[in-house]
């Protein structure tokens, strides 16, 4: 189940807000290659194929004129007939208040040691302190300050990736309406979590729409009918699709993880720019 180690900037240092595209087509795309050049976008995350003819794109977007700009695109393309854009916050139950997913975390500044030992553990997640101190030539005690001032500081999320899909089980989605006025859709997401702790995946929550997005993941269909009759009878909801998601496409350099590359590059360039003046004033 494990996969790689990550680190990516917060929401709140990147300026993005999470949105998800509806988009349904005539049936002419051909999947795998409409997918692919979906995913190519700089604000892709990742895009799903819901059913016939209907895809999901999860994207990043800074601000109002990005979404349209995107929503345009997408409704550009040969076989799409229509986009329908939700902006979300995503709720994962399971997690720690302070897992990636689940904050927009805060707006901090990096030193540039904070910067060093961040990219010797971009490379590799687990690396022991001693190989970092080696590397960034920093004493282990020094490495650990900063790996603690980095967790606790709000600006990057360090965690290690995993595949709910590497025993071969499948994701089956509910889309959910509910009755704002009775429960909050994070509320409801933390209902469903407990009352499926086995199954429950994932959610989001549409922040102007009482509508809860949830995924399970489940290792056999027929554990899908009792959960889906069960959930029909939770109070406060008012309708409910359920489906089942086809292979993913999934984009690797989120905005997140653009973004703290970026502040590497930044970096490089005021160390040569520094290195340089240093040169000029010796000579």
């Amino acid at each position: 189940m494990l996969g790689g180690g990550y680190a990516v900037l917060s929401r709140e240092m990147v300026g993005v807000e999470d949105i998800i595209a509806v988009i349904t087509t005539d049936g002419t795309e051909k999947g795998a290659e409409f997918m692919k050049e979906i995913a190519t976008y700089p604000s892709s995350c990742e895009i799903y194929r819901t059913g016939d003819r209907r895809y999901e794109l999860w994207a990043m977007v800074t601000g109002t004129s990005e979404a349209l700009g995107l929503n345009k695109t997408l409704e550009k393309l040969k076989s799409v007939i229509h986009v329908e854009m939700r902006p979300i916050v995503f709720v994962f139950p399971h997690m720690p208040p302070d897992y990636f997913m689940n904050t927009r975390g805060k707006k901090v500044t990096f030193s540039y040691n904070q910067l060093h030992v961040l990219r010797w553990l971009c490379q590799n997640i687990r690396m022991p302190v001693s190989d970092l101190a080696k590397r960034t030539r920093l004493t282990a005690r020094r490495v650990r300050k900063i790996i603690s001032e980095i967790q606790w500081g709000g600006g990057v999320h360090l965690a290690n990736g995993y595949d709910p899909f590497a025993l071969g089980d499948m994701e089956y989605r509910l889309k959910i309406w509910f009755d704002s006025d009775q429960i909050t859709g994070r509320d409801f997401a933390h209902v469903l979590a407990k009352q499926y702790p086995n199954e429950f995946w994932w959610s989001s929550v549409t922040t102007n729409e009482p509508i809860l997005d949830v995924g399970l993941i489940i290792n056999d269909a027929n554990q899908v009918p009792p959960i889906i009759q069960e959930i029909k009878t939770t109070p406060n909801i008012t309708a409910l699709e359920d489906f089942v998601t086809y292979p993913r496409t999934v984009f690797p350099r989120s905005p997140l993880s653009q973004g703290l590359r970026r502040a590497f590059e930044e970096t490089d360039l005021l160390e040569l720019e520094t290195s340089r003046q240093n040169g000029e004033k010796n000579t």
